[in-house]
């Protein structure tokens, strides 16, 4: 959920603004059209808060200023702006002439993620592209959902919520990796979720093995053993628990209900049946069948 702020505005008396949210599973993105404000994250919010968060914002008409960890700055039209909601922060809006300011909002909870603070933060201290690369993508994806909301589902939102999180992920990535405002230490962090994303988009590869990764990156699959061990990590570990934990959303999709076991798993990389559920058992202490038969007794007598 959209994180706390105090608010003050010139436009009390007549204030008037739109506001169109949508809640994505463990995302939420908003629509905002707003006269002027100035909005404050202050240490008693934070301490309120049960949630932790990173909170983006995309300018799309005036300007939006912001100050968090002693650094100023401004995003125009079509750059993403990151806040963290654990440290105290600031950001007002400036409109275009007679017209109010109008900025997109992301949040995507800190624990989806899986980065350390220490490594977002120099994102915090200066506008991020939201008009190409994959920054563009993010732009084009939040969009569309803002823009066709009947067009989806129910079932459709935890996956979109999925989606926004791989793809702030992959844009952090991108961003560290391109070296913005980076100490040296960062780079190794960087490489590390390039690798994740790349990894990511490819589990239901067959072929995807060690080897295949270290050479996507021109580097040794020595070293990229010794990068996952740096996070208590193995390749394959992390592997096989991203492909379990995509095969266990689907047995639990109602949309998928009739779809064999053996085909879910063939879908995320498990060439053998068997394999699969020896895995999926270890890992969830059930079996794949009863695992799906229970979710989908929950979700119609919950």
């Amino acid at each position: 959920m959209p994180s706390q702020h105090r608010l003050s505005t010139d436009h009390a008396a007549n204030f008037d603004f739109t506001l169109r949210t949508a809640l994505l599973g463990t995302a939420a993105v908003a629509h905002t059209r707003i006269p002027s404000i100035h909005a404050v994250r202050t240490p008693r919010l934070i301490r309120q808060a049960e949630d932790s968060v990173y909170a983006l914002e995309l300018c799309r008409r005036g300007l939006i200023g912001t100050e968090q960890s002693g650094t100023q700055m401004a995003a125009a039209v079509g750059q993403w702006v990151v806040h963290d909601s654990c440290r105290p922060h600031s950001l007002w809006s400036v409109p275009e002439g007679q017209r109010d300011p109008v900025a997109v909002a992301l949040t995507v909870p800190k624990s989806v993620l899986g980065l350390d603070e220490a490594t977002v933060a120099p994102l915090l201290t200066g506008p991020l592209p939201g008009d190409s690369g994959i920054g563009g993508m993010l732009t084009d994806v939040v969009a569309r959902i803002l823009r066709e909301p009947d067009a989806f589902g129910p079932a459709d939102a935890p996956r979109l919520g999925e989606v926004l999180r791989d793809l702030v992920a992959a844009m952090f990535a991108h961003e560290l990796d391109a070296g913005r405002l980076l100490p040296e230490e960062t780079h190794t962090r960087a490489l590390i979720l390039r690798i994740q994303a790349f990894v990511l988009t490819r589990l239901g590869d067959h072929d995807l093995t060690p080897g295949t990764i270290a050479a996507a990156h021109h580097i040794s699959v020595g070293y990229l053993h010794r990068l996952f061990r740096q996070d208590g990590r193995t390749v394959a570990g992390w592997i096989r628990t991203q492909r379990l934990e995509r095969a266990r959303r689907d047995l639990a999709d109602p949309a998928q209900r009739v779809t064999p076991v053996q085909t879910l798993a063939a879908r995320w990389g498990f060439t053998h049946a068997s394999d699969f559920s020896r895995a999926f058992r270890r890992a969830y202490g059930t079996s794949p069948r009863d695992y799906r038969a229970s979710s989908h007794h929950q979700g119609t007598h919950g």
